[in-house]
C-alpha cells in the first residue's frame, strides 16, 4: 500500500529529474525550504488532588510548490488539562485518562490553535521565533480556544476561552543532522523521489500559561533527560510524476497538495 513519503522522511541530497521514465507525465514538485518546529509537556500539581498538565507546540515554515506561491505561514497550538487524579472514575467514564493523561477524572480541558499568514503579513503572534542552529526559541501569543469542564466525568457545553501562552526553549543536546533519499517507481502509476535534510536538539523548555482563571506553570527537561521538549528543523522536497492519463497518484502527501 502506497503511504505518505514526506511523512516518513528525515532528511537527503537532491535526486536528478533524469531519473523519471521518460514516458512520465508532468512532475509536482513540492518544498519545504524550512519548516521549524518545537514541542513541550509541563505538568503542575496544583493542589493534593488536581495535576495540571500543558501541551504546547509552535512552528514556523515556508513551503512552496511548483506550479504554485510561496506559503510562509506561523501555527501554535496549546492543550491544557486539569485531572483529579483523587477522584474515582464513574464506570465507563470516556473523559478519565483522555489523550494516555493520569488516573483520575478530567475536570477541565481547553485547547486552541493559532495561524499566521506570515506572506500577506497576518500576524498574531503564532510563528515561533527561533536560532537556525536550534539553540533558544520562544513564543508568547493569546490563542483562541474552546473549553470543556466537567462535573462527576460528564462534560457540560463547550465554551470560547482565551489562551494565554508564553513558552521558550533552551537548546541542551547535541545537534543532530540527518538526510534521506528516496526514489520510488509505482508500476502503472507513476514515480516518486523525495529528499530531506534536517536538524533536531533536545531542548529544556518553561511554559505559562493562564485560561478561565488557571494559571499553569511548569519545566520540561527536554527529551535527553526523559522529557518531552525537542527543537527540530526540516527541509524536504517531493516530487511525484504520474504516468500518462494516470488520476489519484499522490504518494507525497497521500492527498492533492
Amino acid at each position: 500500500m502506497r503511504t505518505s513519503l514526506l511523512a516518513g522522511l528525515t532528511a537527503a541530497a537532491l535526486v536528478p529529474l533524469s531519473v523519471m521514465p521518460a514516458t512520465a507525465g508532468n512532475p509536482r514538485i513540492y518544498h519545504t525550504i524550512s519548516s521549524t518546529y518545537g514541542y513541550a509537556v509541563v505538568t503542575q500539581q496544583l493542589d493534593e488532588c488536581l495535576l495540571g498538565e500543558v501541551f504546547v507546540s509552535s512552528s514556523v515554515a515556508t513551503y512552496a510548490a511548483q506550479p504554485g506561491p510561496v506559503d510562509k505561514q506561523g501555527l501554535t497550538g496549546v492543550l491544557v488539562r486539569i485531572t483529579d487524579t483523587c477522584a474515582t472514575p464513574p464506570e465507563g467514564d470516556v473523559s478519565v485518562q483522555a489523550g494516555g493523561g493520569p488516573a483520575g477524572v478530567v475536570v477541565l480541558e481547553a485547547d486552541g490553535q493559532l495561524y499566521d499568514d506570515l506572506r500577506d503579513g497576518d500576524l498574531n503572534g503564532a510563528a515561533l521565533q527561533v536560532d537556525p542552529r536550534l539553540r533558544w526559541a520562544w513564543v508568547a501569543t493569546s490563542i483562541p480556544g474552546t473549553a470543556t469542564a466537567y462535573t462527576d466525568g460528564i462534560p457540560a457545553e463547550p465554551y470560547d476561552v482565551v489562551i494565554q501562552l508564553e513558552a521558550s526553549w533552551t537548546g541542551v543536546g547535541e545537534l543532530e543532522h540527518t538526510t534521506a533519499v528516496n526514489h520510488e517507481n509505482f508500476p502503472d502509476e507513476g514515480v516518486v523521489n523525495s529528499t530531506a535534510n534536517d536538524l533536531r536538539r533536545s531542548a529544556e523548555a518553561e511554559v505559562a500559561v493562564t485560561v478561565d482563571g488557571h494559571t499553569l506553570t511548569g519545566f520540561d527537561p527536554g527529551q535527553e533527560a526523559g522529557g518531552s521538549g525537542v527543537l527540530e528543523r526540516s527541509k524536504s522536497r517531493c516530487i511525484e510524476v504520474p504516468r500518462p492519463g494516470v488520476e489519484g497518484f499522490y504518494p507525497c502527501f497521500g492527498f492533492p497538495g
